[in-house]
């Protein structure tokens, strides 16, 4: 009981204190050569009104215009809160990236840019009004395809960006993009995670998945592409490669004030369930068809969204990190939310018993397992939210899972 009791404290902490704070929603999205076309705009209109963004970070913007016309027919019929970073129109290439930002928690500081092929990385400086804090978003994209050219010159762009980072002295920020990479054997993604000789720029990995990404097991972070037809200049071949990535600095990652909730790191509009599969195939699981379609329409790539605590006070972080659901410490639960079925595997350790209990403590289910991979059946259950505490030998994990 006393058990049951401590839970319910920590989920009813975990409530206030996401009441109490400022929570920034952050998503990073390639609009697929997003110009000043206003035919997609009522399906991006669509998404922004789901997703909400603090801070949108895009890729594929061609020109001023597109800027102007994503941010004043788009964010701002959304709502007037929305305001765009100065731009940088590179000469050398057709497409750029871009930030857009909620005026009511930030301030625009400043942009400048990593020269690199085939296009620069772009640094945008944002400060955060209720902290003062500066927050830094490097917004890259990548070389694309294949191949052992096209992946040398996506580690060189990695090294250039991390020599850069090694020699700054910022604490709070984000790499984010498209980053084209196949597989954590790939020696950009390796790259991105070397340790530096002055012990500053490193970056982390919410998704904790080793190999190559086009994999059924990988299907729920998965990114692009979000077709099976070509249509629109965009790729297609259904969704199997995780290009799309949000990377979070040491202050970022383990911080007790400013923090990212590793269970808010999803690919949205995926269920898990349209591996090589267009993303609007009924049924979608995640959102509904009208979201799906737009998704599937806008652009051949899903955004990426995360949720960063921005805290004058420290924070009792795992409180806030209970919930967790994301890919972390190689345990898969998917997907999540669900309405009948949850996949839940362990990559490394076997598991030895598993629990579910509802909010109100009640034992629902008190499983031994003896594995590392189990489907657990929940068409039974009532909507809401539940705990479940997966048991090895050494360790427990506890994960919030939603029916839906």
């Amino acid at each position: 009981m006393v058990r049951f009791l401590f839970l319910f404290f920590i989920f009813f902490l975990f409530n206030n204190l996401l009441l109490s704070q400022d929570t920034v929603s952050i998503v990073s999205y390639n609009l697929l050569r997003f110009n000043s076309s206003t035919d997609r705009n009522l399906d991006f209109k669509n998404i922004m009104e789901k997703i909400e963004p603090d801070v949108l970070i895009t890729q594929e913007m061609m020109g001023q215009e597109s800027v102007d016309n994503f941010l004043n027919n788009i964010l701002k019929s959304v709502n007037e809160k929305y305001k765009a970073a100065d731009f940088i129109d590179d000469e050398d290439t057709d497409i750029d990236q871009a930030l857009f930002y909620n005026s009511n928690k930030f301030n625009f500081v400043s942009v400048s840019h990593i020269d690199g092929y085939p296009r620069p990385i772009y640094i945008f400086t944002l400060k955060h009004l209720d902290t003062g804090e500066q927050f830094i978003i490097y917004n890259l994209h990548l070389k694309a395809s294949k191949g052992g050219d096209n992946e040398l010159a996506r580690s060189d762009q990695v090294k250039e960006l991390k020599n850069y980072i090694s020699e700054t002295n910022s604490n709070f920020y984000i790499v984010a993009g498209d980053f084209n990479i196949y597989s954590t054997d790939e020696s950009a993604y390796k790259d991105l995670f070397d340790i530096t000789e002055s012990g500053k720029g490193n970056l982390h990995d919410i998704i904790n998945i080793n190999g190559t990404y086009n994999d059924p097991l990988h299907a729920k972070i998965h990114t692009q592409s979000t077709r099976t037809s070509q249509f629109g200049g965009g790729s297609h071949g259904g969704l199997d490669d995780r290009f799309d990535f949000i990377l979070f600095s040491d202050s970022v990652m383990y911080g007790d004030r400013i923090f990212v909730i590793d269970s808010t790191y999803k690919s949205f509009g995926n269920d898990g369930m349209h591996y090589n599969s267009s993303l609007n195939v009924f049924p979608n699981q995640e959102v509904s068809m009208n979201v799906a379609n737009s998704l599937h329409d806008a652009s051949d790539h899903l955004p990426v969204l995360v949720k960063i605590i921005f805290s004058n006070e420290k924070i009792y972080r795992e409180v806030l990190n209970v919930e967790s659901y994301s890919i972390s410490d190689e345990i898969l639960i998917y997907p999540n939310p669900s309405r009948d079925r949850l996949l839940i595997q362990s990559k490394k350790n076997k598991i030895n018993n598993i629990e579910l209990y509802s909010f109100n403590g009640i034992k629902i289910l008190d499983q031994n397992i003896n594995s590392t991979l189990y489907t657990m059946n929940v068409s039974d259950l009532n909507f809401g939210n539940y705990l479940i505490i997966i048991n090895f030998k050494n360790f427990s994990k506890q994960v919030k899972f939603v029916k839906k």
